[in-house]
């Protein structure tokens, strides 16, 4: 379906082209649920050392330190963005295994290293086009996740801190990228809309949970800017539809 991406020119991509950049984003979604089912259980010994190697055989399947350098700031990043988002949605002060393998992973970097990388890190926040592929799948997956984990609550009280949570970083999203944040706010939007069209017997609580997100960004929102990202939205999901229909249909 489409996206929030448009042809835009993004300075991340000689070094980190979008496949990798939809690695980046895998990759961090894979290690931080990992990470964080183990902080809930607390059940077992956390992998530390074989996910940091994961990560690391990754990173380091490049042969040089310019190209390794962009994807150890992709993968921290999003771990962080990750950590974040869930810690402001479940009330949390921290999750341990996260912050050990993030450590892990910067342990590693001699002081070239971590130059580059730290260089390569500051430099995603400089542009809103750079490394616009991994934002796009990163906010969508953190956003997508933390609707999963509304939808599948006890009620709608109980879930209120993870709607709200979810309304607050779209608004932030939005807020902090003046230029394209609406528009991956508009794809969060309408995959949430797709999902539920994709699932008729959706439970009561996604169906009820959505309307309060969506009521929450129409409030928040001047009408205009809100109207722009719902067109957007629903343009995705017309689309979306028109995939789906057979041939000749």
């Amino acid at each position: 379906m489409p996206d929030a991406r448009t042809d835009l020119k993004d300075p991340f991509a000689a070094l980190a082209p979008p496949p990798v950049q939809a690695e980046a984003a895998d990759l961090a979604r894979d290690a931080f649920t990992r990470a964080f089912r183990h902080a809930a259980a607390e059940s077992s010994t956390f992998p530390q050392d074989a996910l940091r190697k994961q990560c690391l055989d990754w990173i380091q399947s490049v042969p040089d330190s310019e190209t390794r350098a962009p994807r150890m700031a992709l993968l921290l990043s999003g771990l962080d963005q990750w950590g974040l988002a869930f810690s402001q949605a479940f009330g949390i002060q921290a999750i341990p295994p996260l912050t050990a393998l993030i450590g892990a992973l910067r342990t590693g970097l001699d002081p070239a290293d971590d130059a580059r990388f730290q260089q390569q890190f500051e430099a995603l926040d400089t542009a809103e086009t750079a490394a616009i592929d991994f934002k796009i799948a990163l906010r969508r997956q953190i956003h997508m996740a933390l609707w999963h984990a509304m939808a599948a609550g006890d009620s709608l009280e109980a879930v209120e801190p993870v709607i709200q949570a979810l309304g607050s970083q779209l608004l932030a999203l939005d807020a902090g990228m003046p230029e394209l944040g609406w528009r991956l706010v508009s794809d969060t939007l309408a995959h949430i809309q797709i999902r539920l069209l994709e699932d008729p017997d959706a439970t009561a609580l996604a169906q009820s949970g959505t309307q309060c997100l969506f009521a929450s960004l129409r409030q928040a929102l001047p009408k205009e800017h809100h109207d722009r990202i719902l067109a957007q939205a629903a343009q995705a999901v017309i689309a979306w539809q028109h995939a789906r229909r057979p041939a000749g249909g």
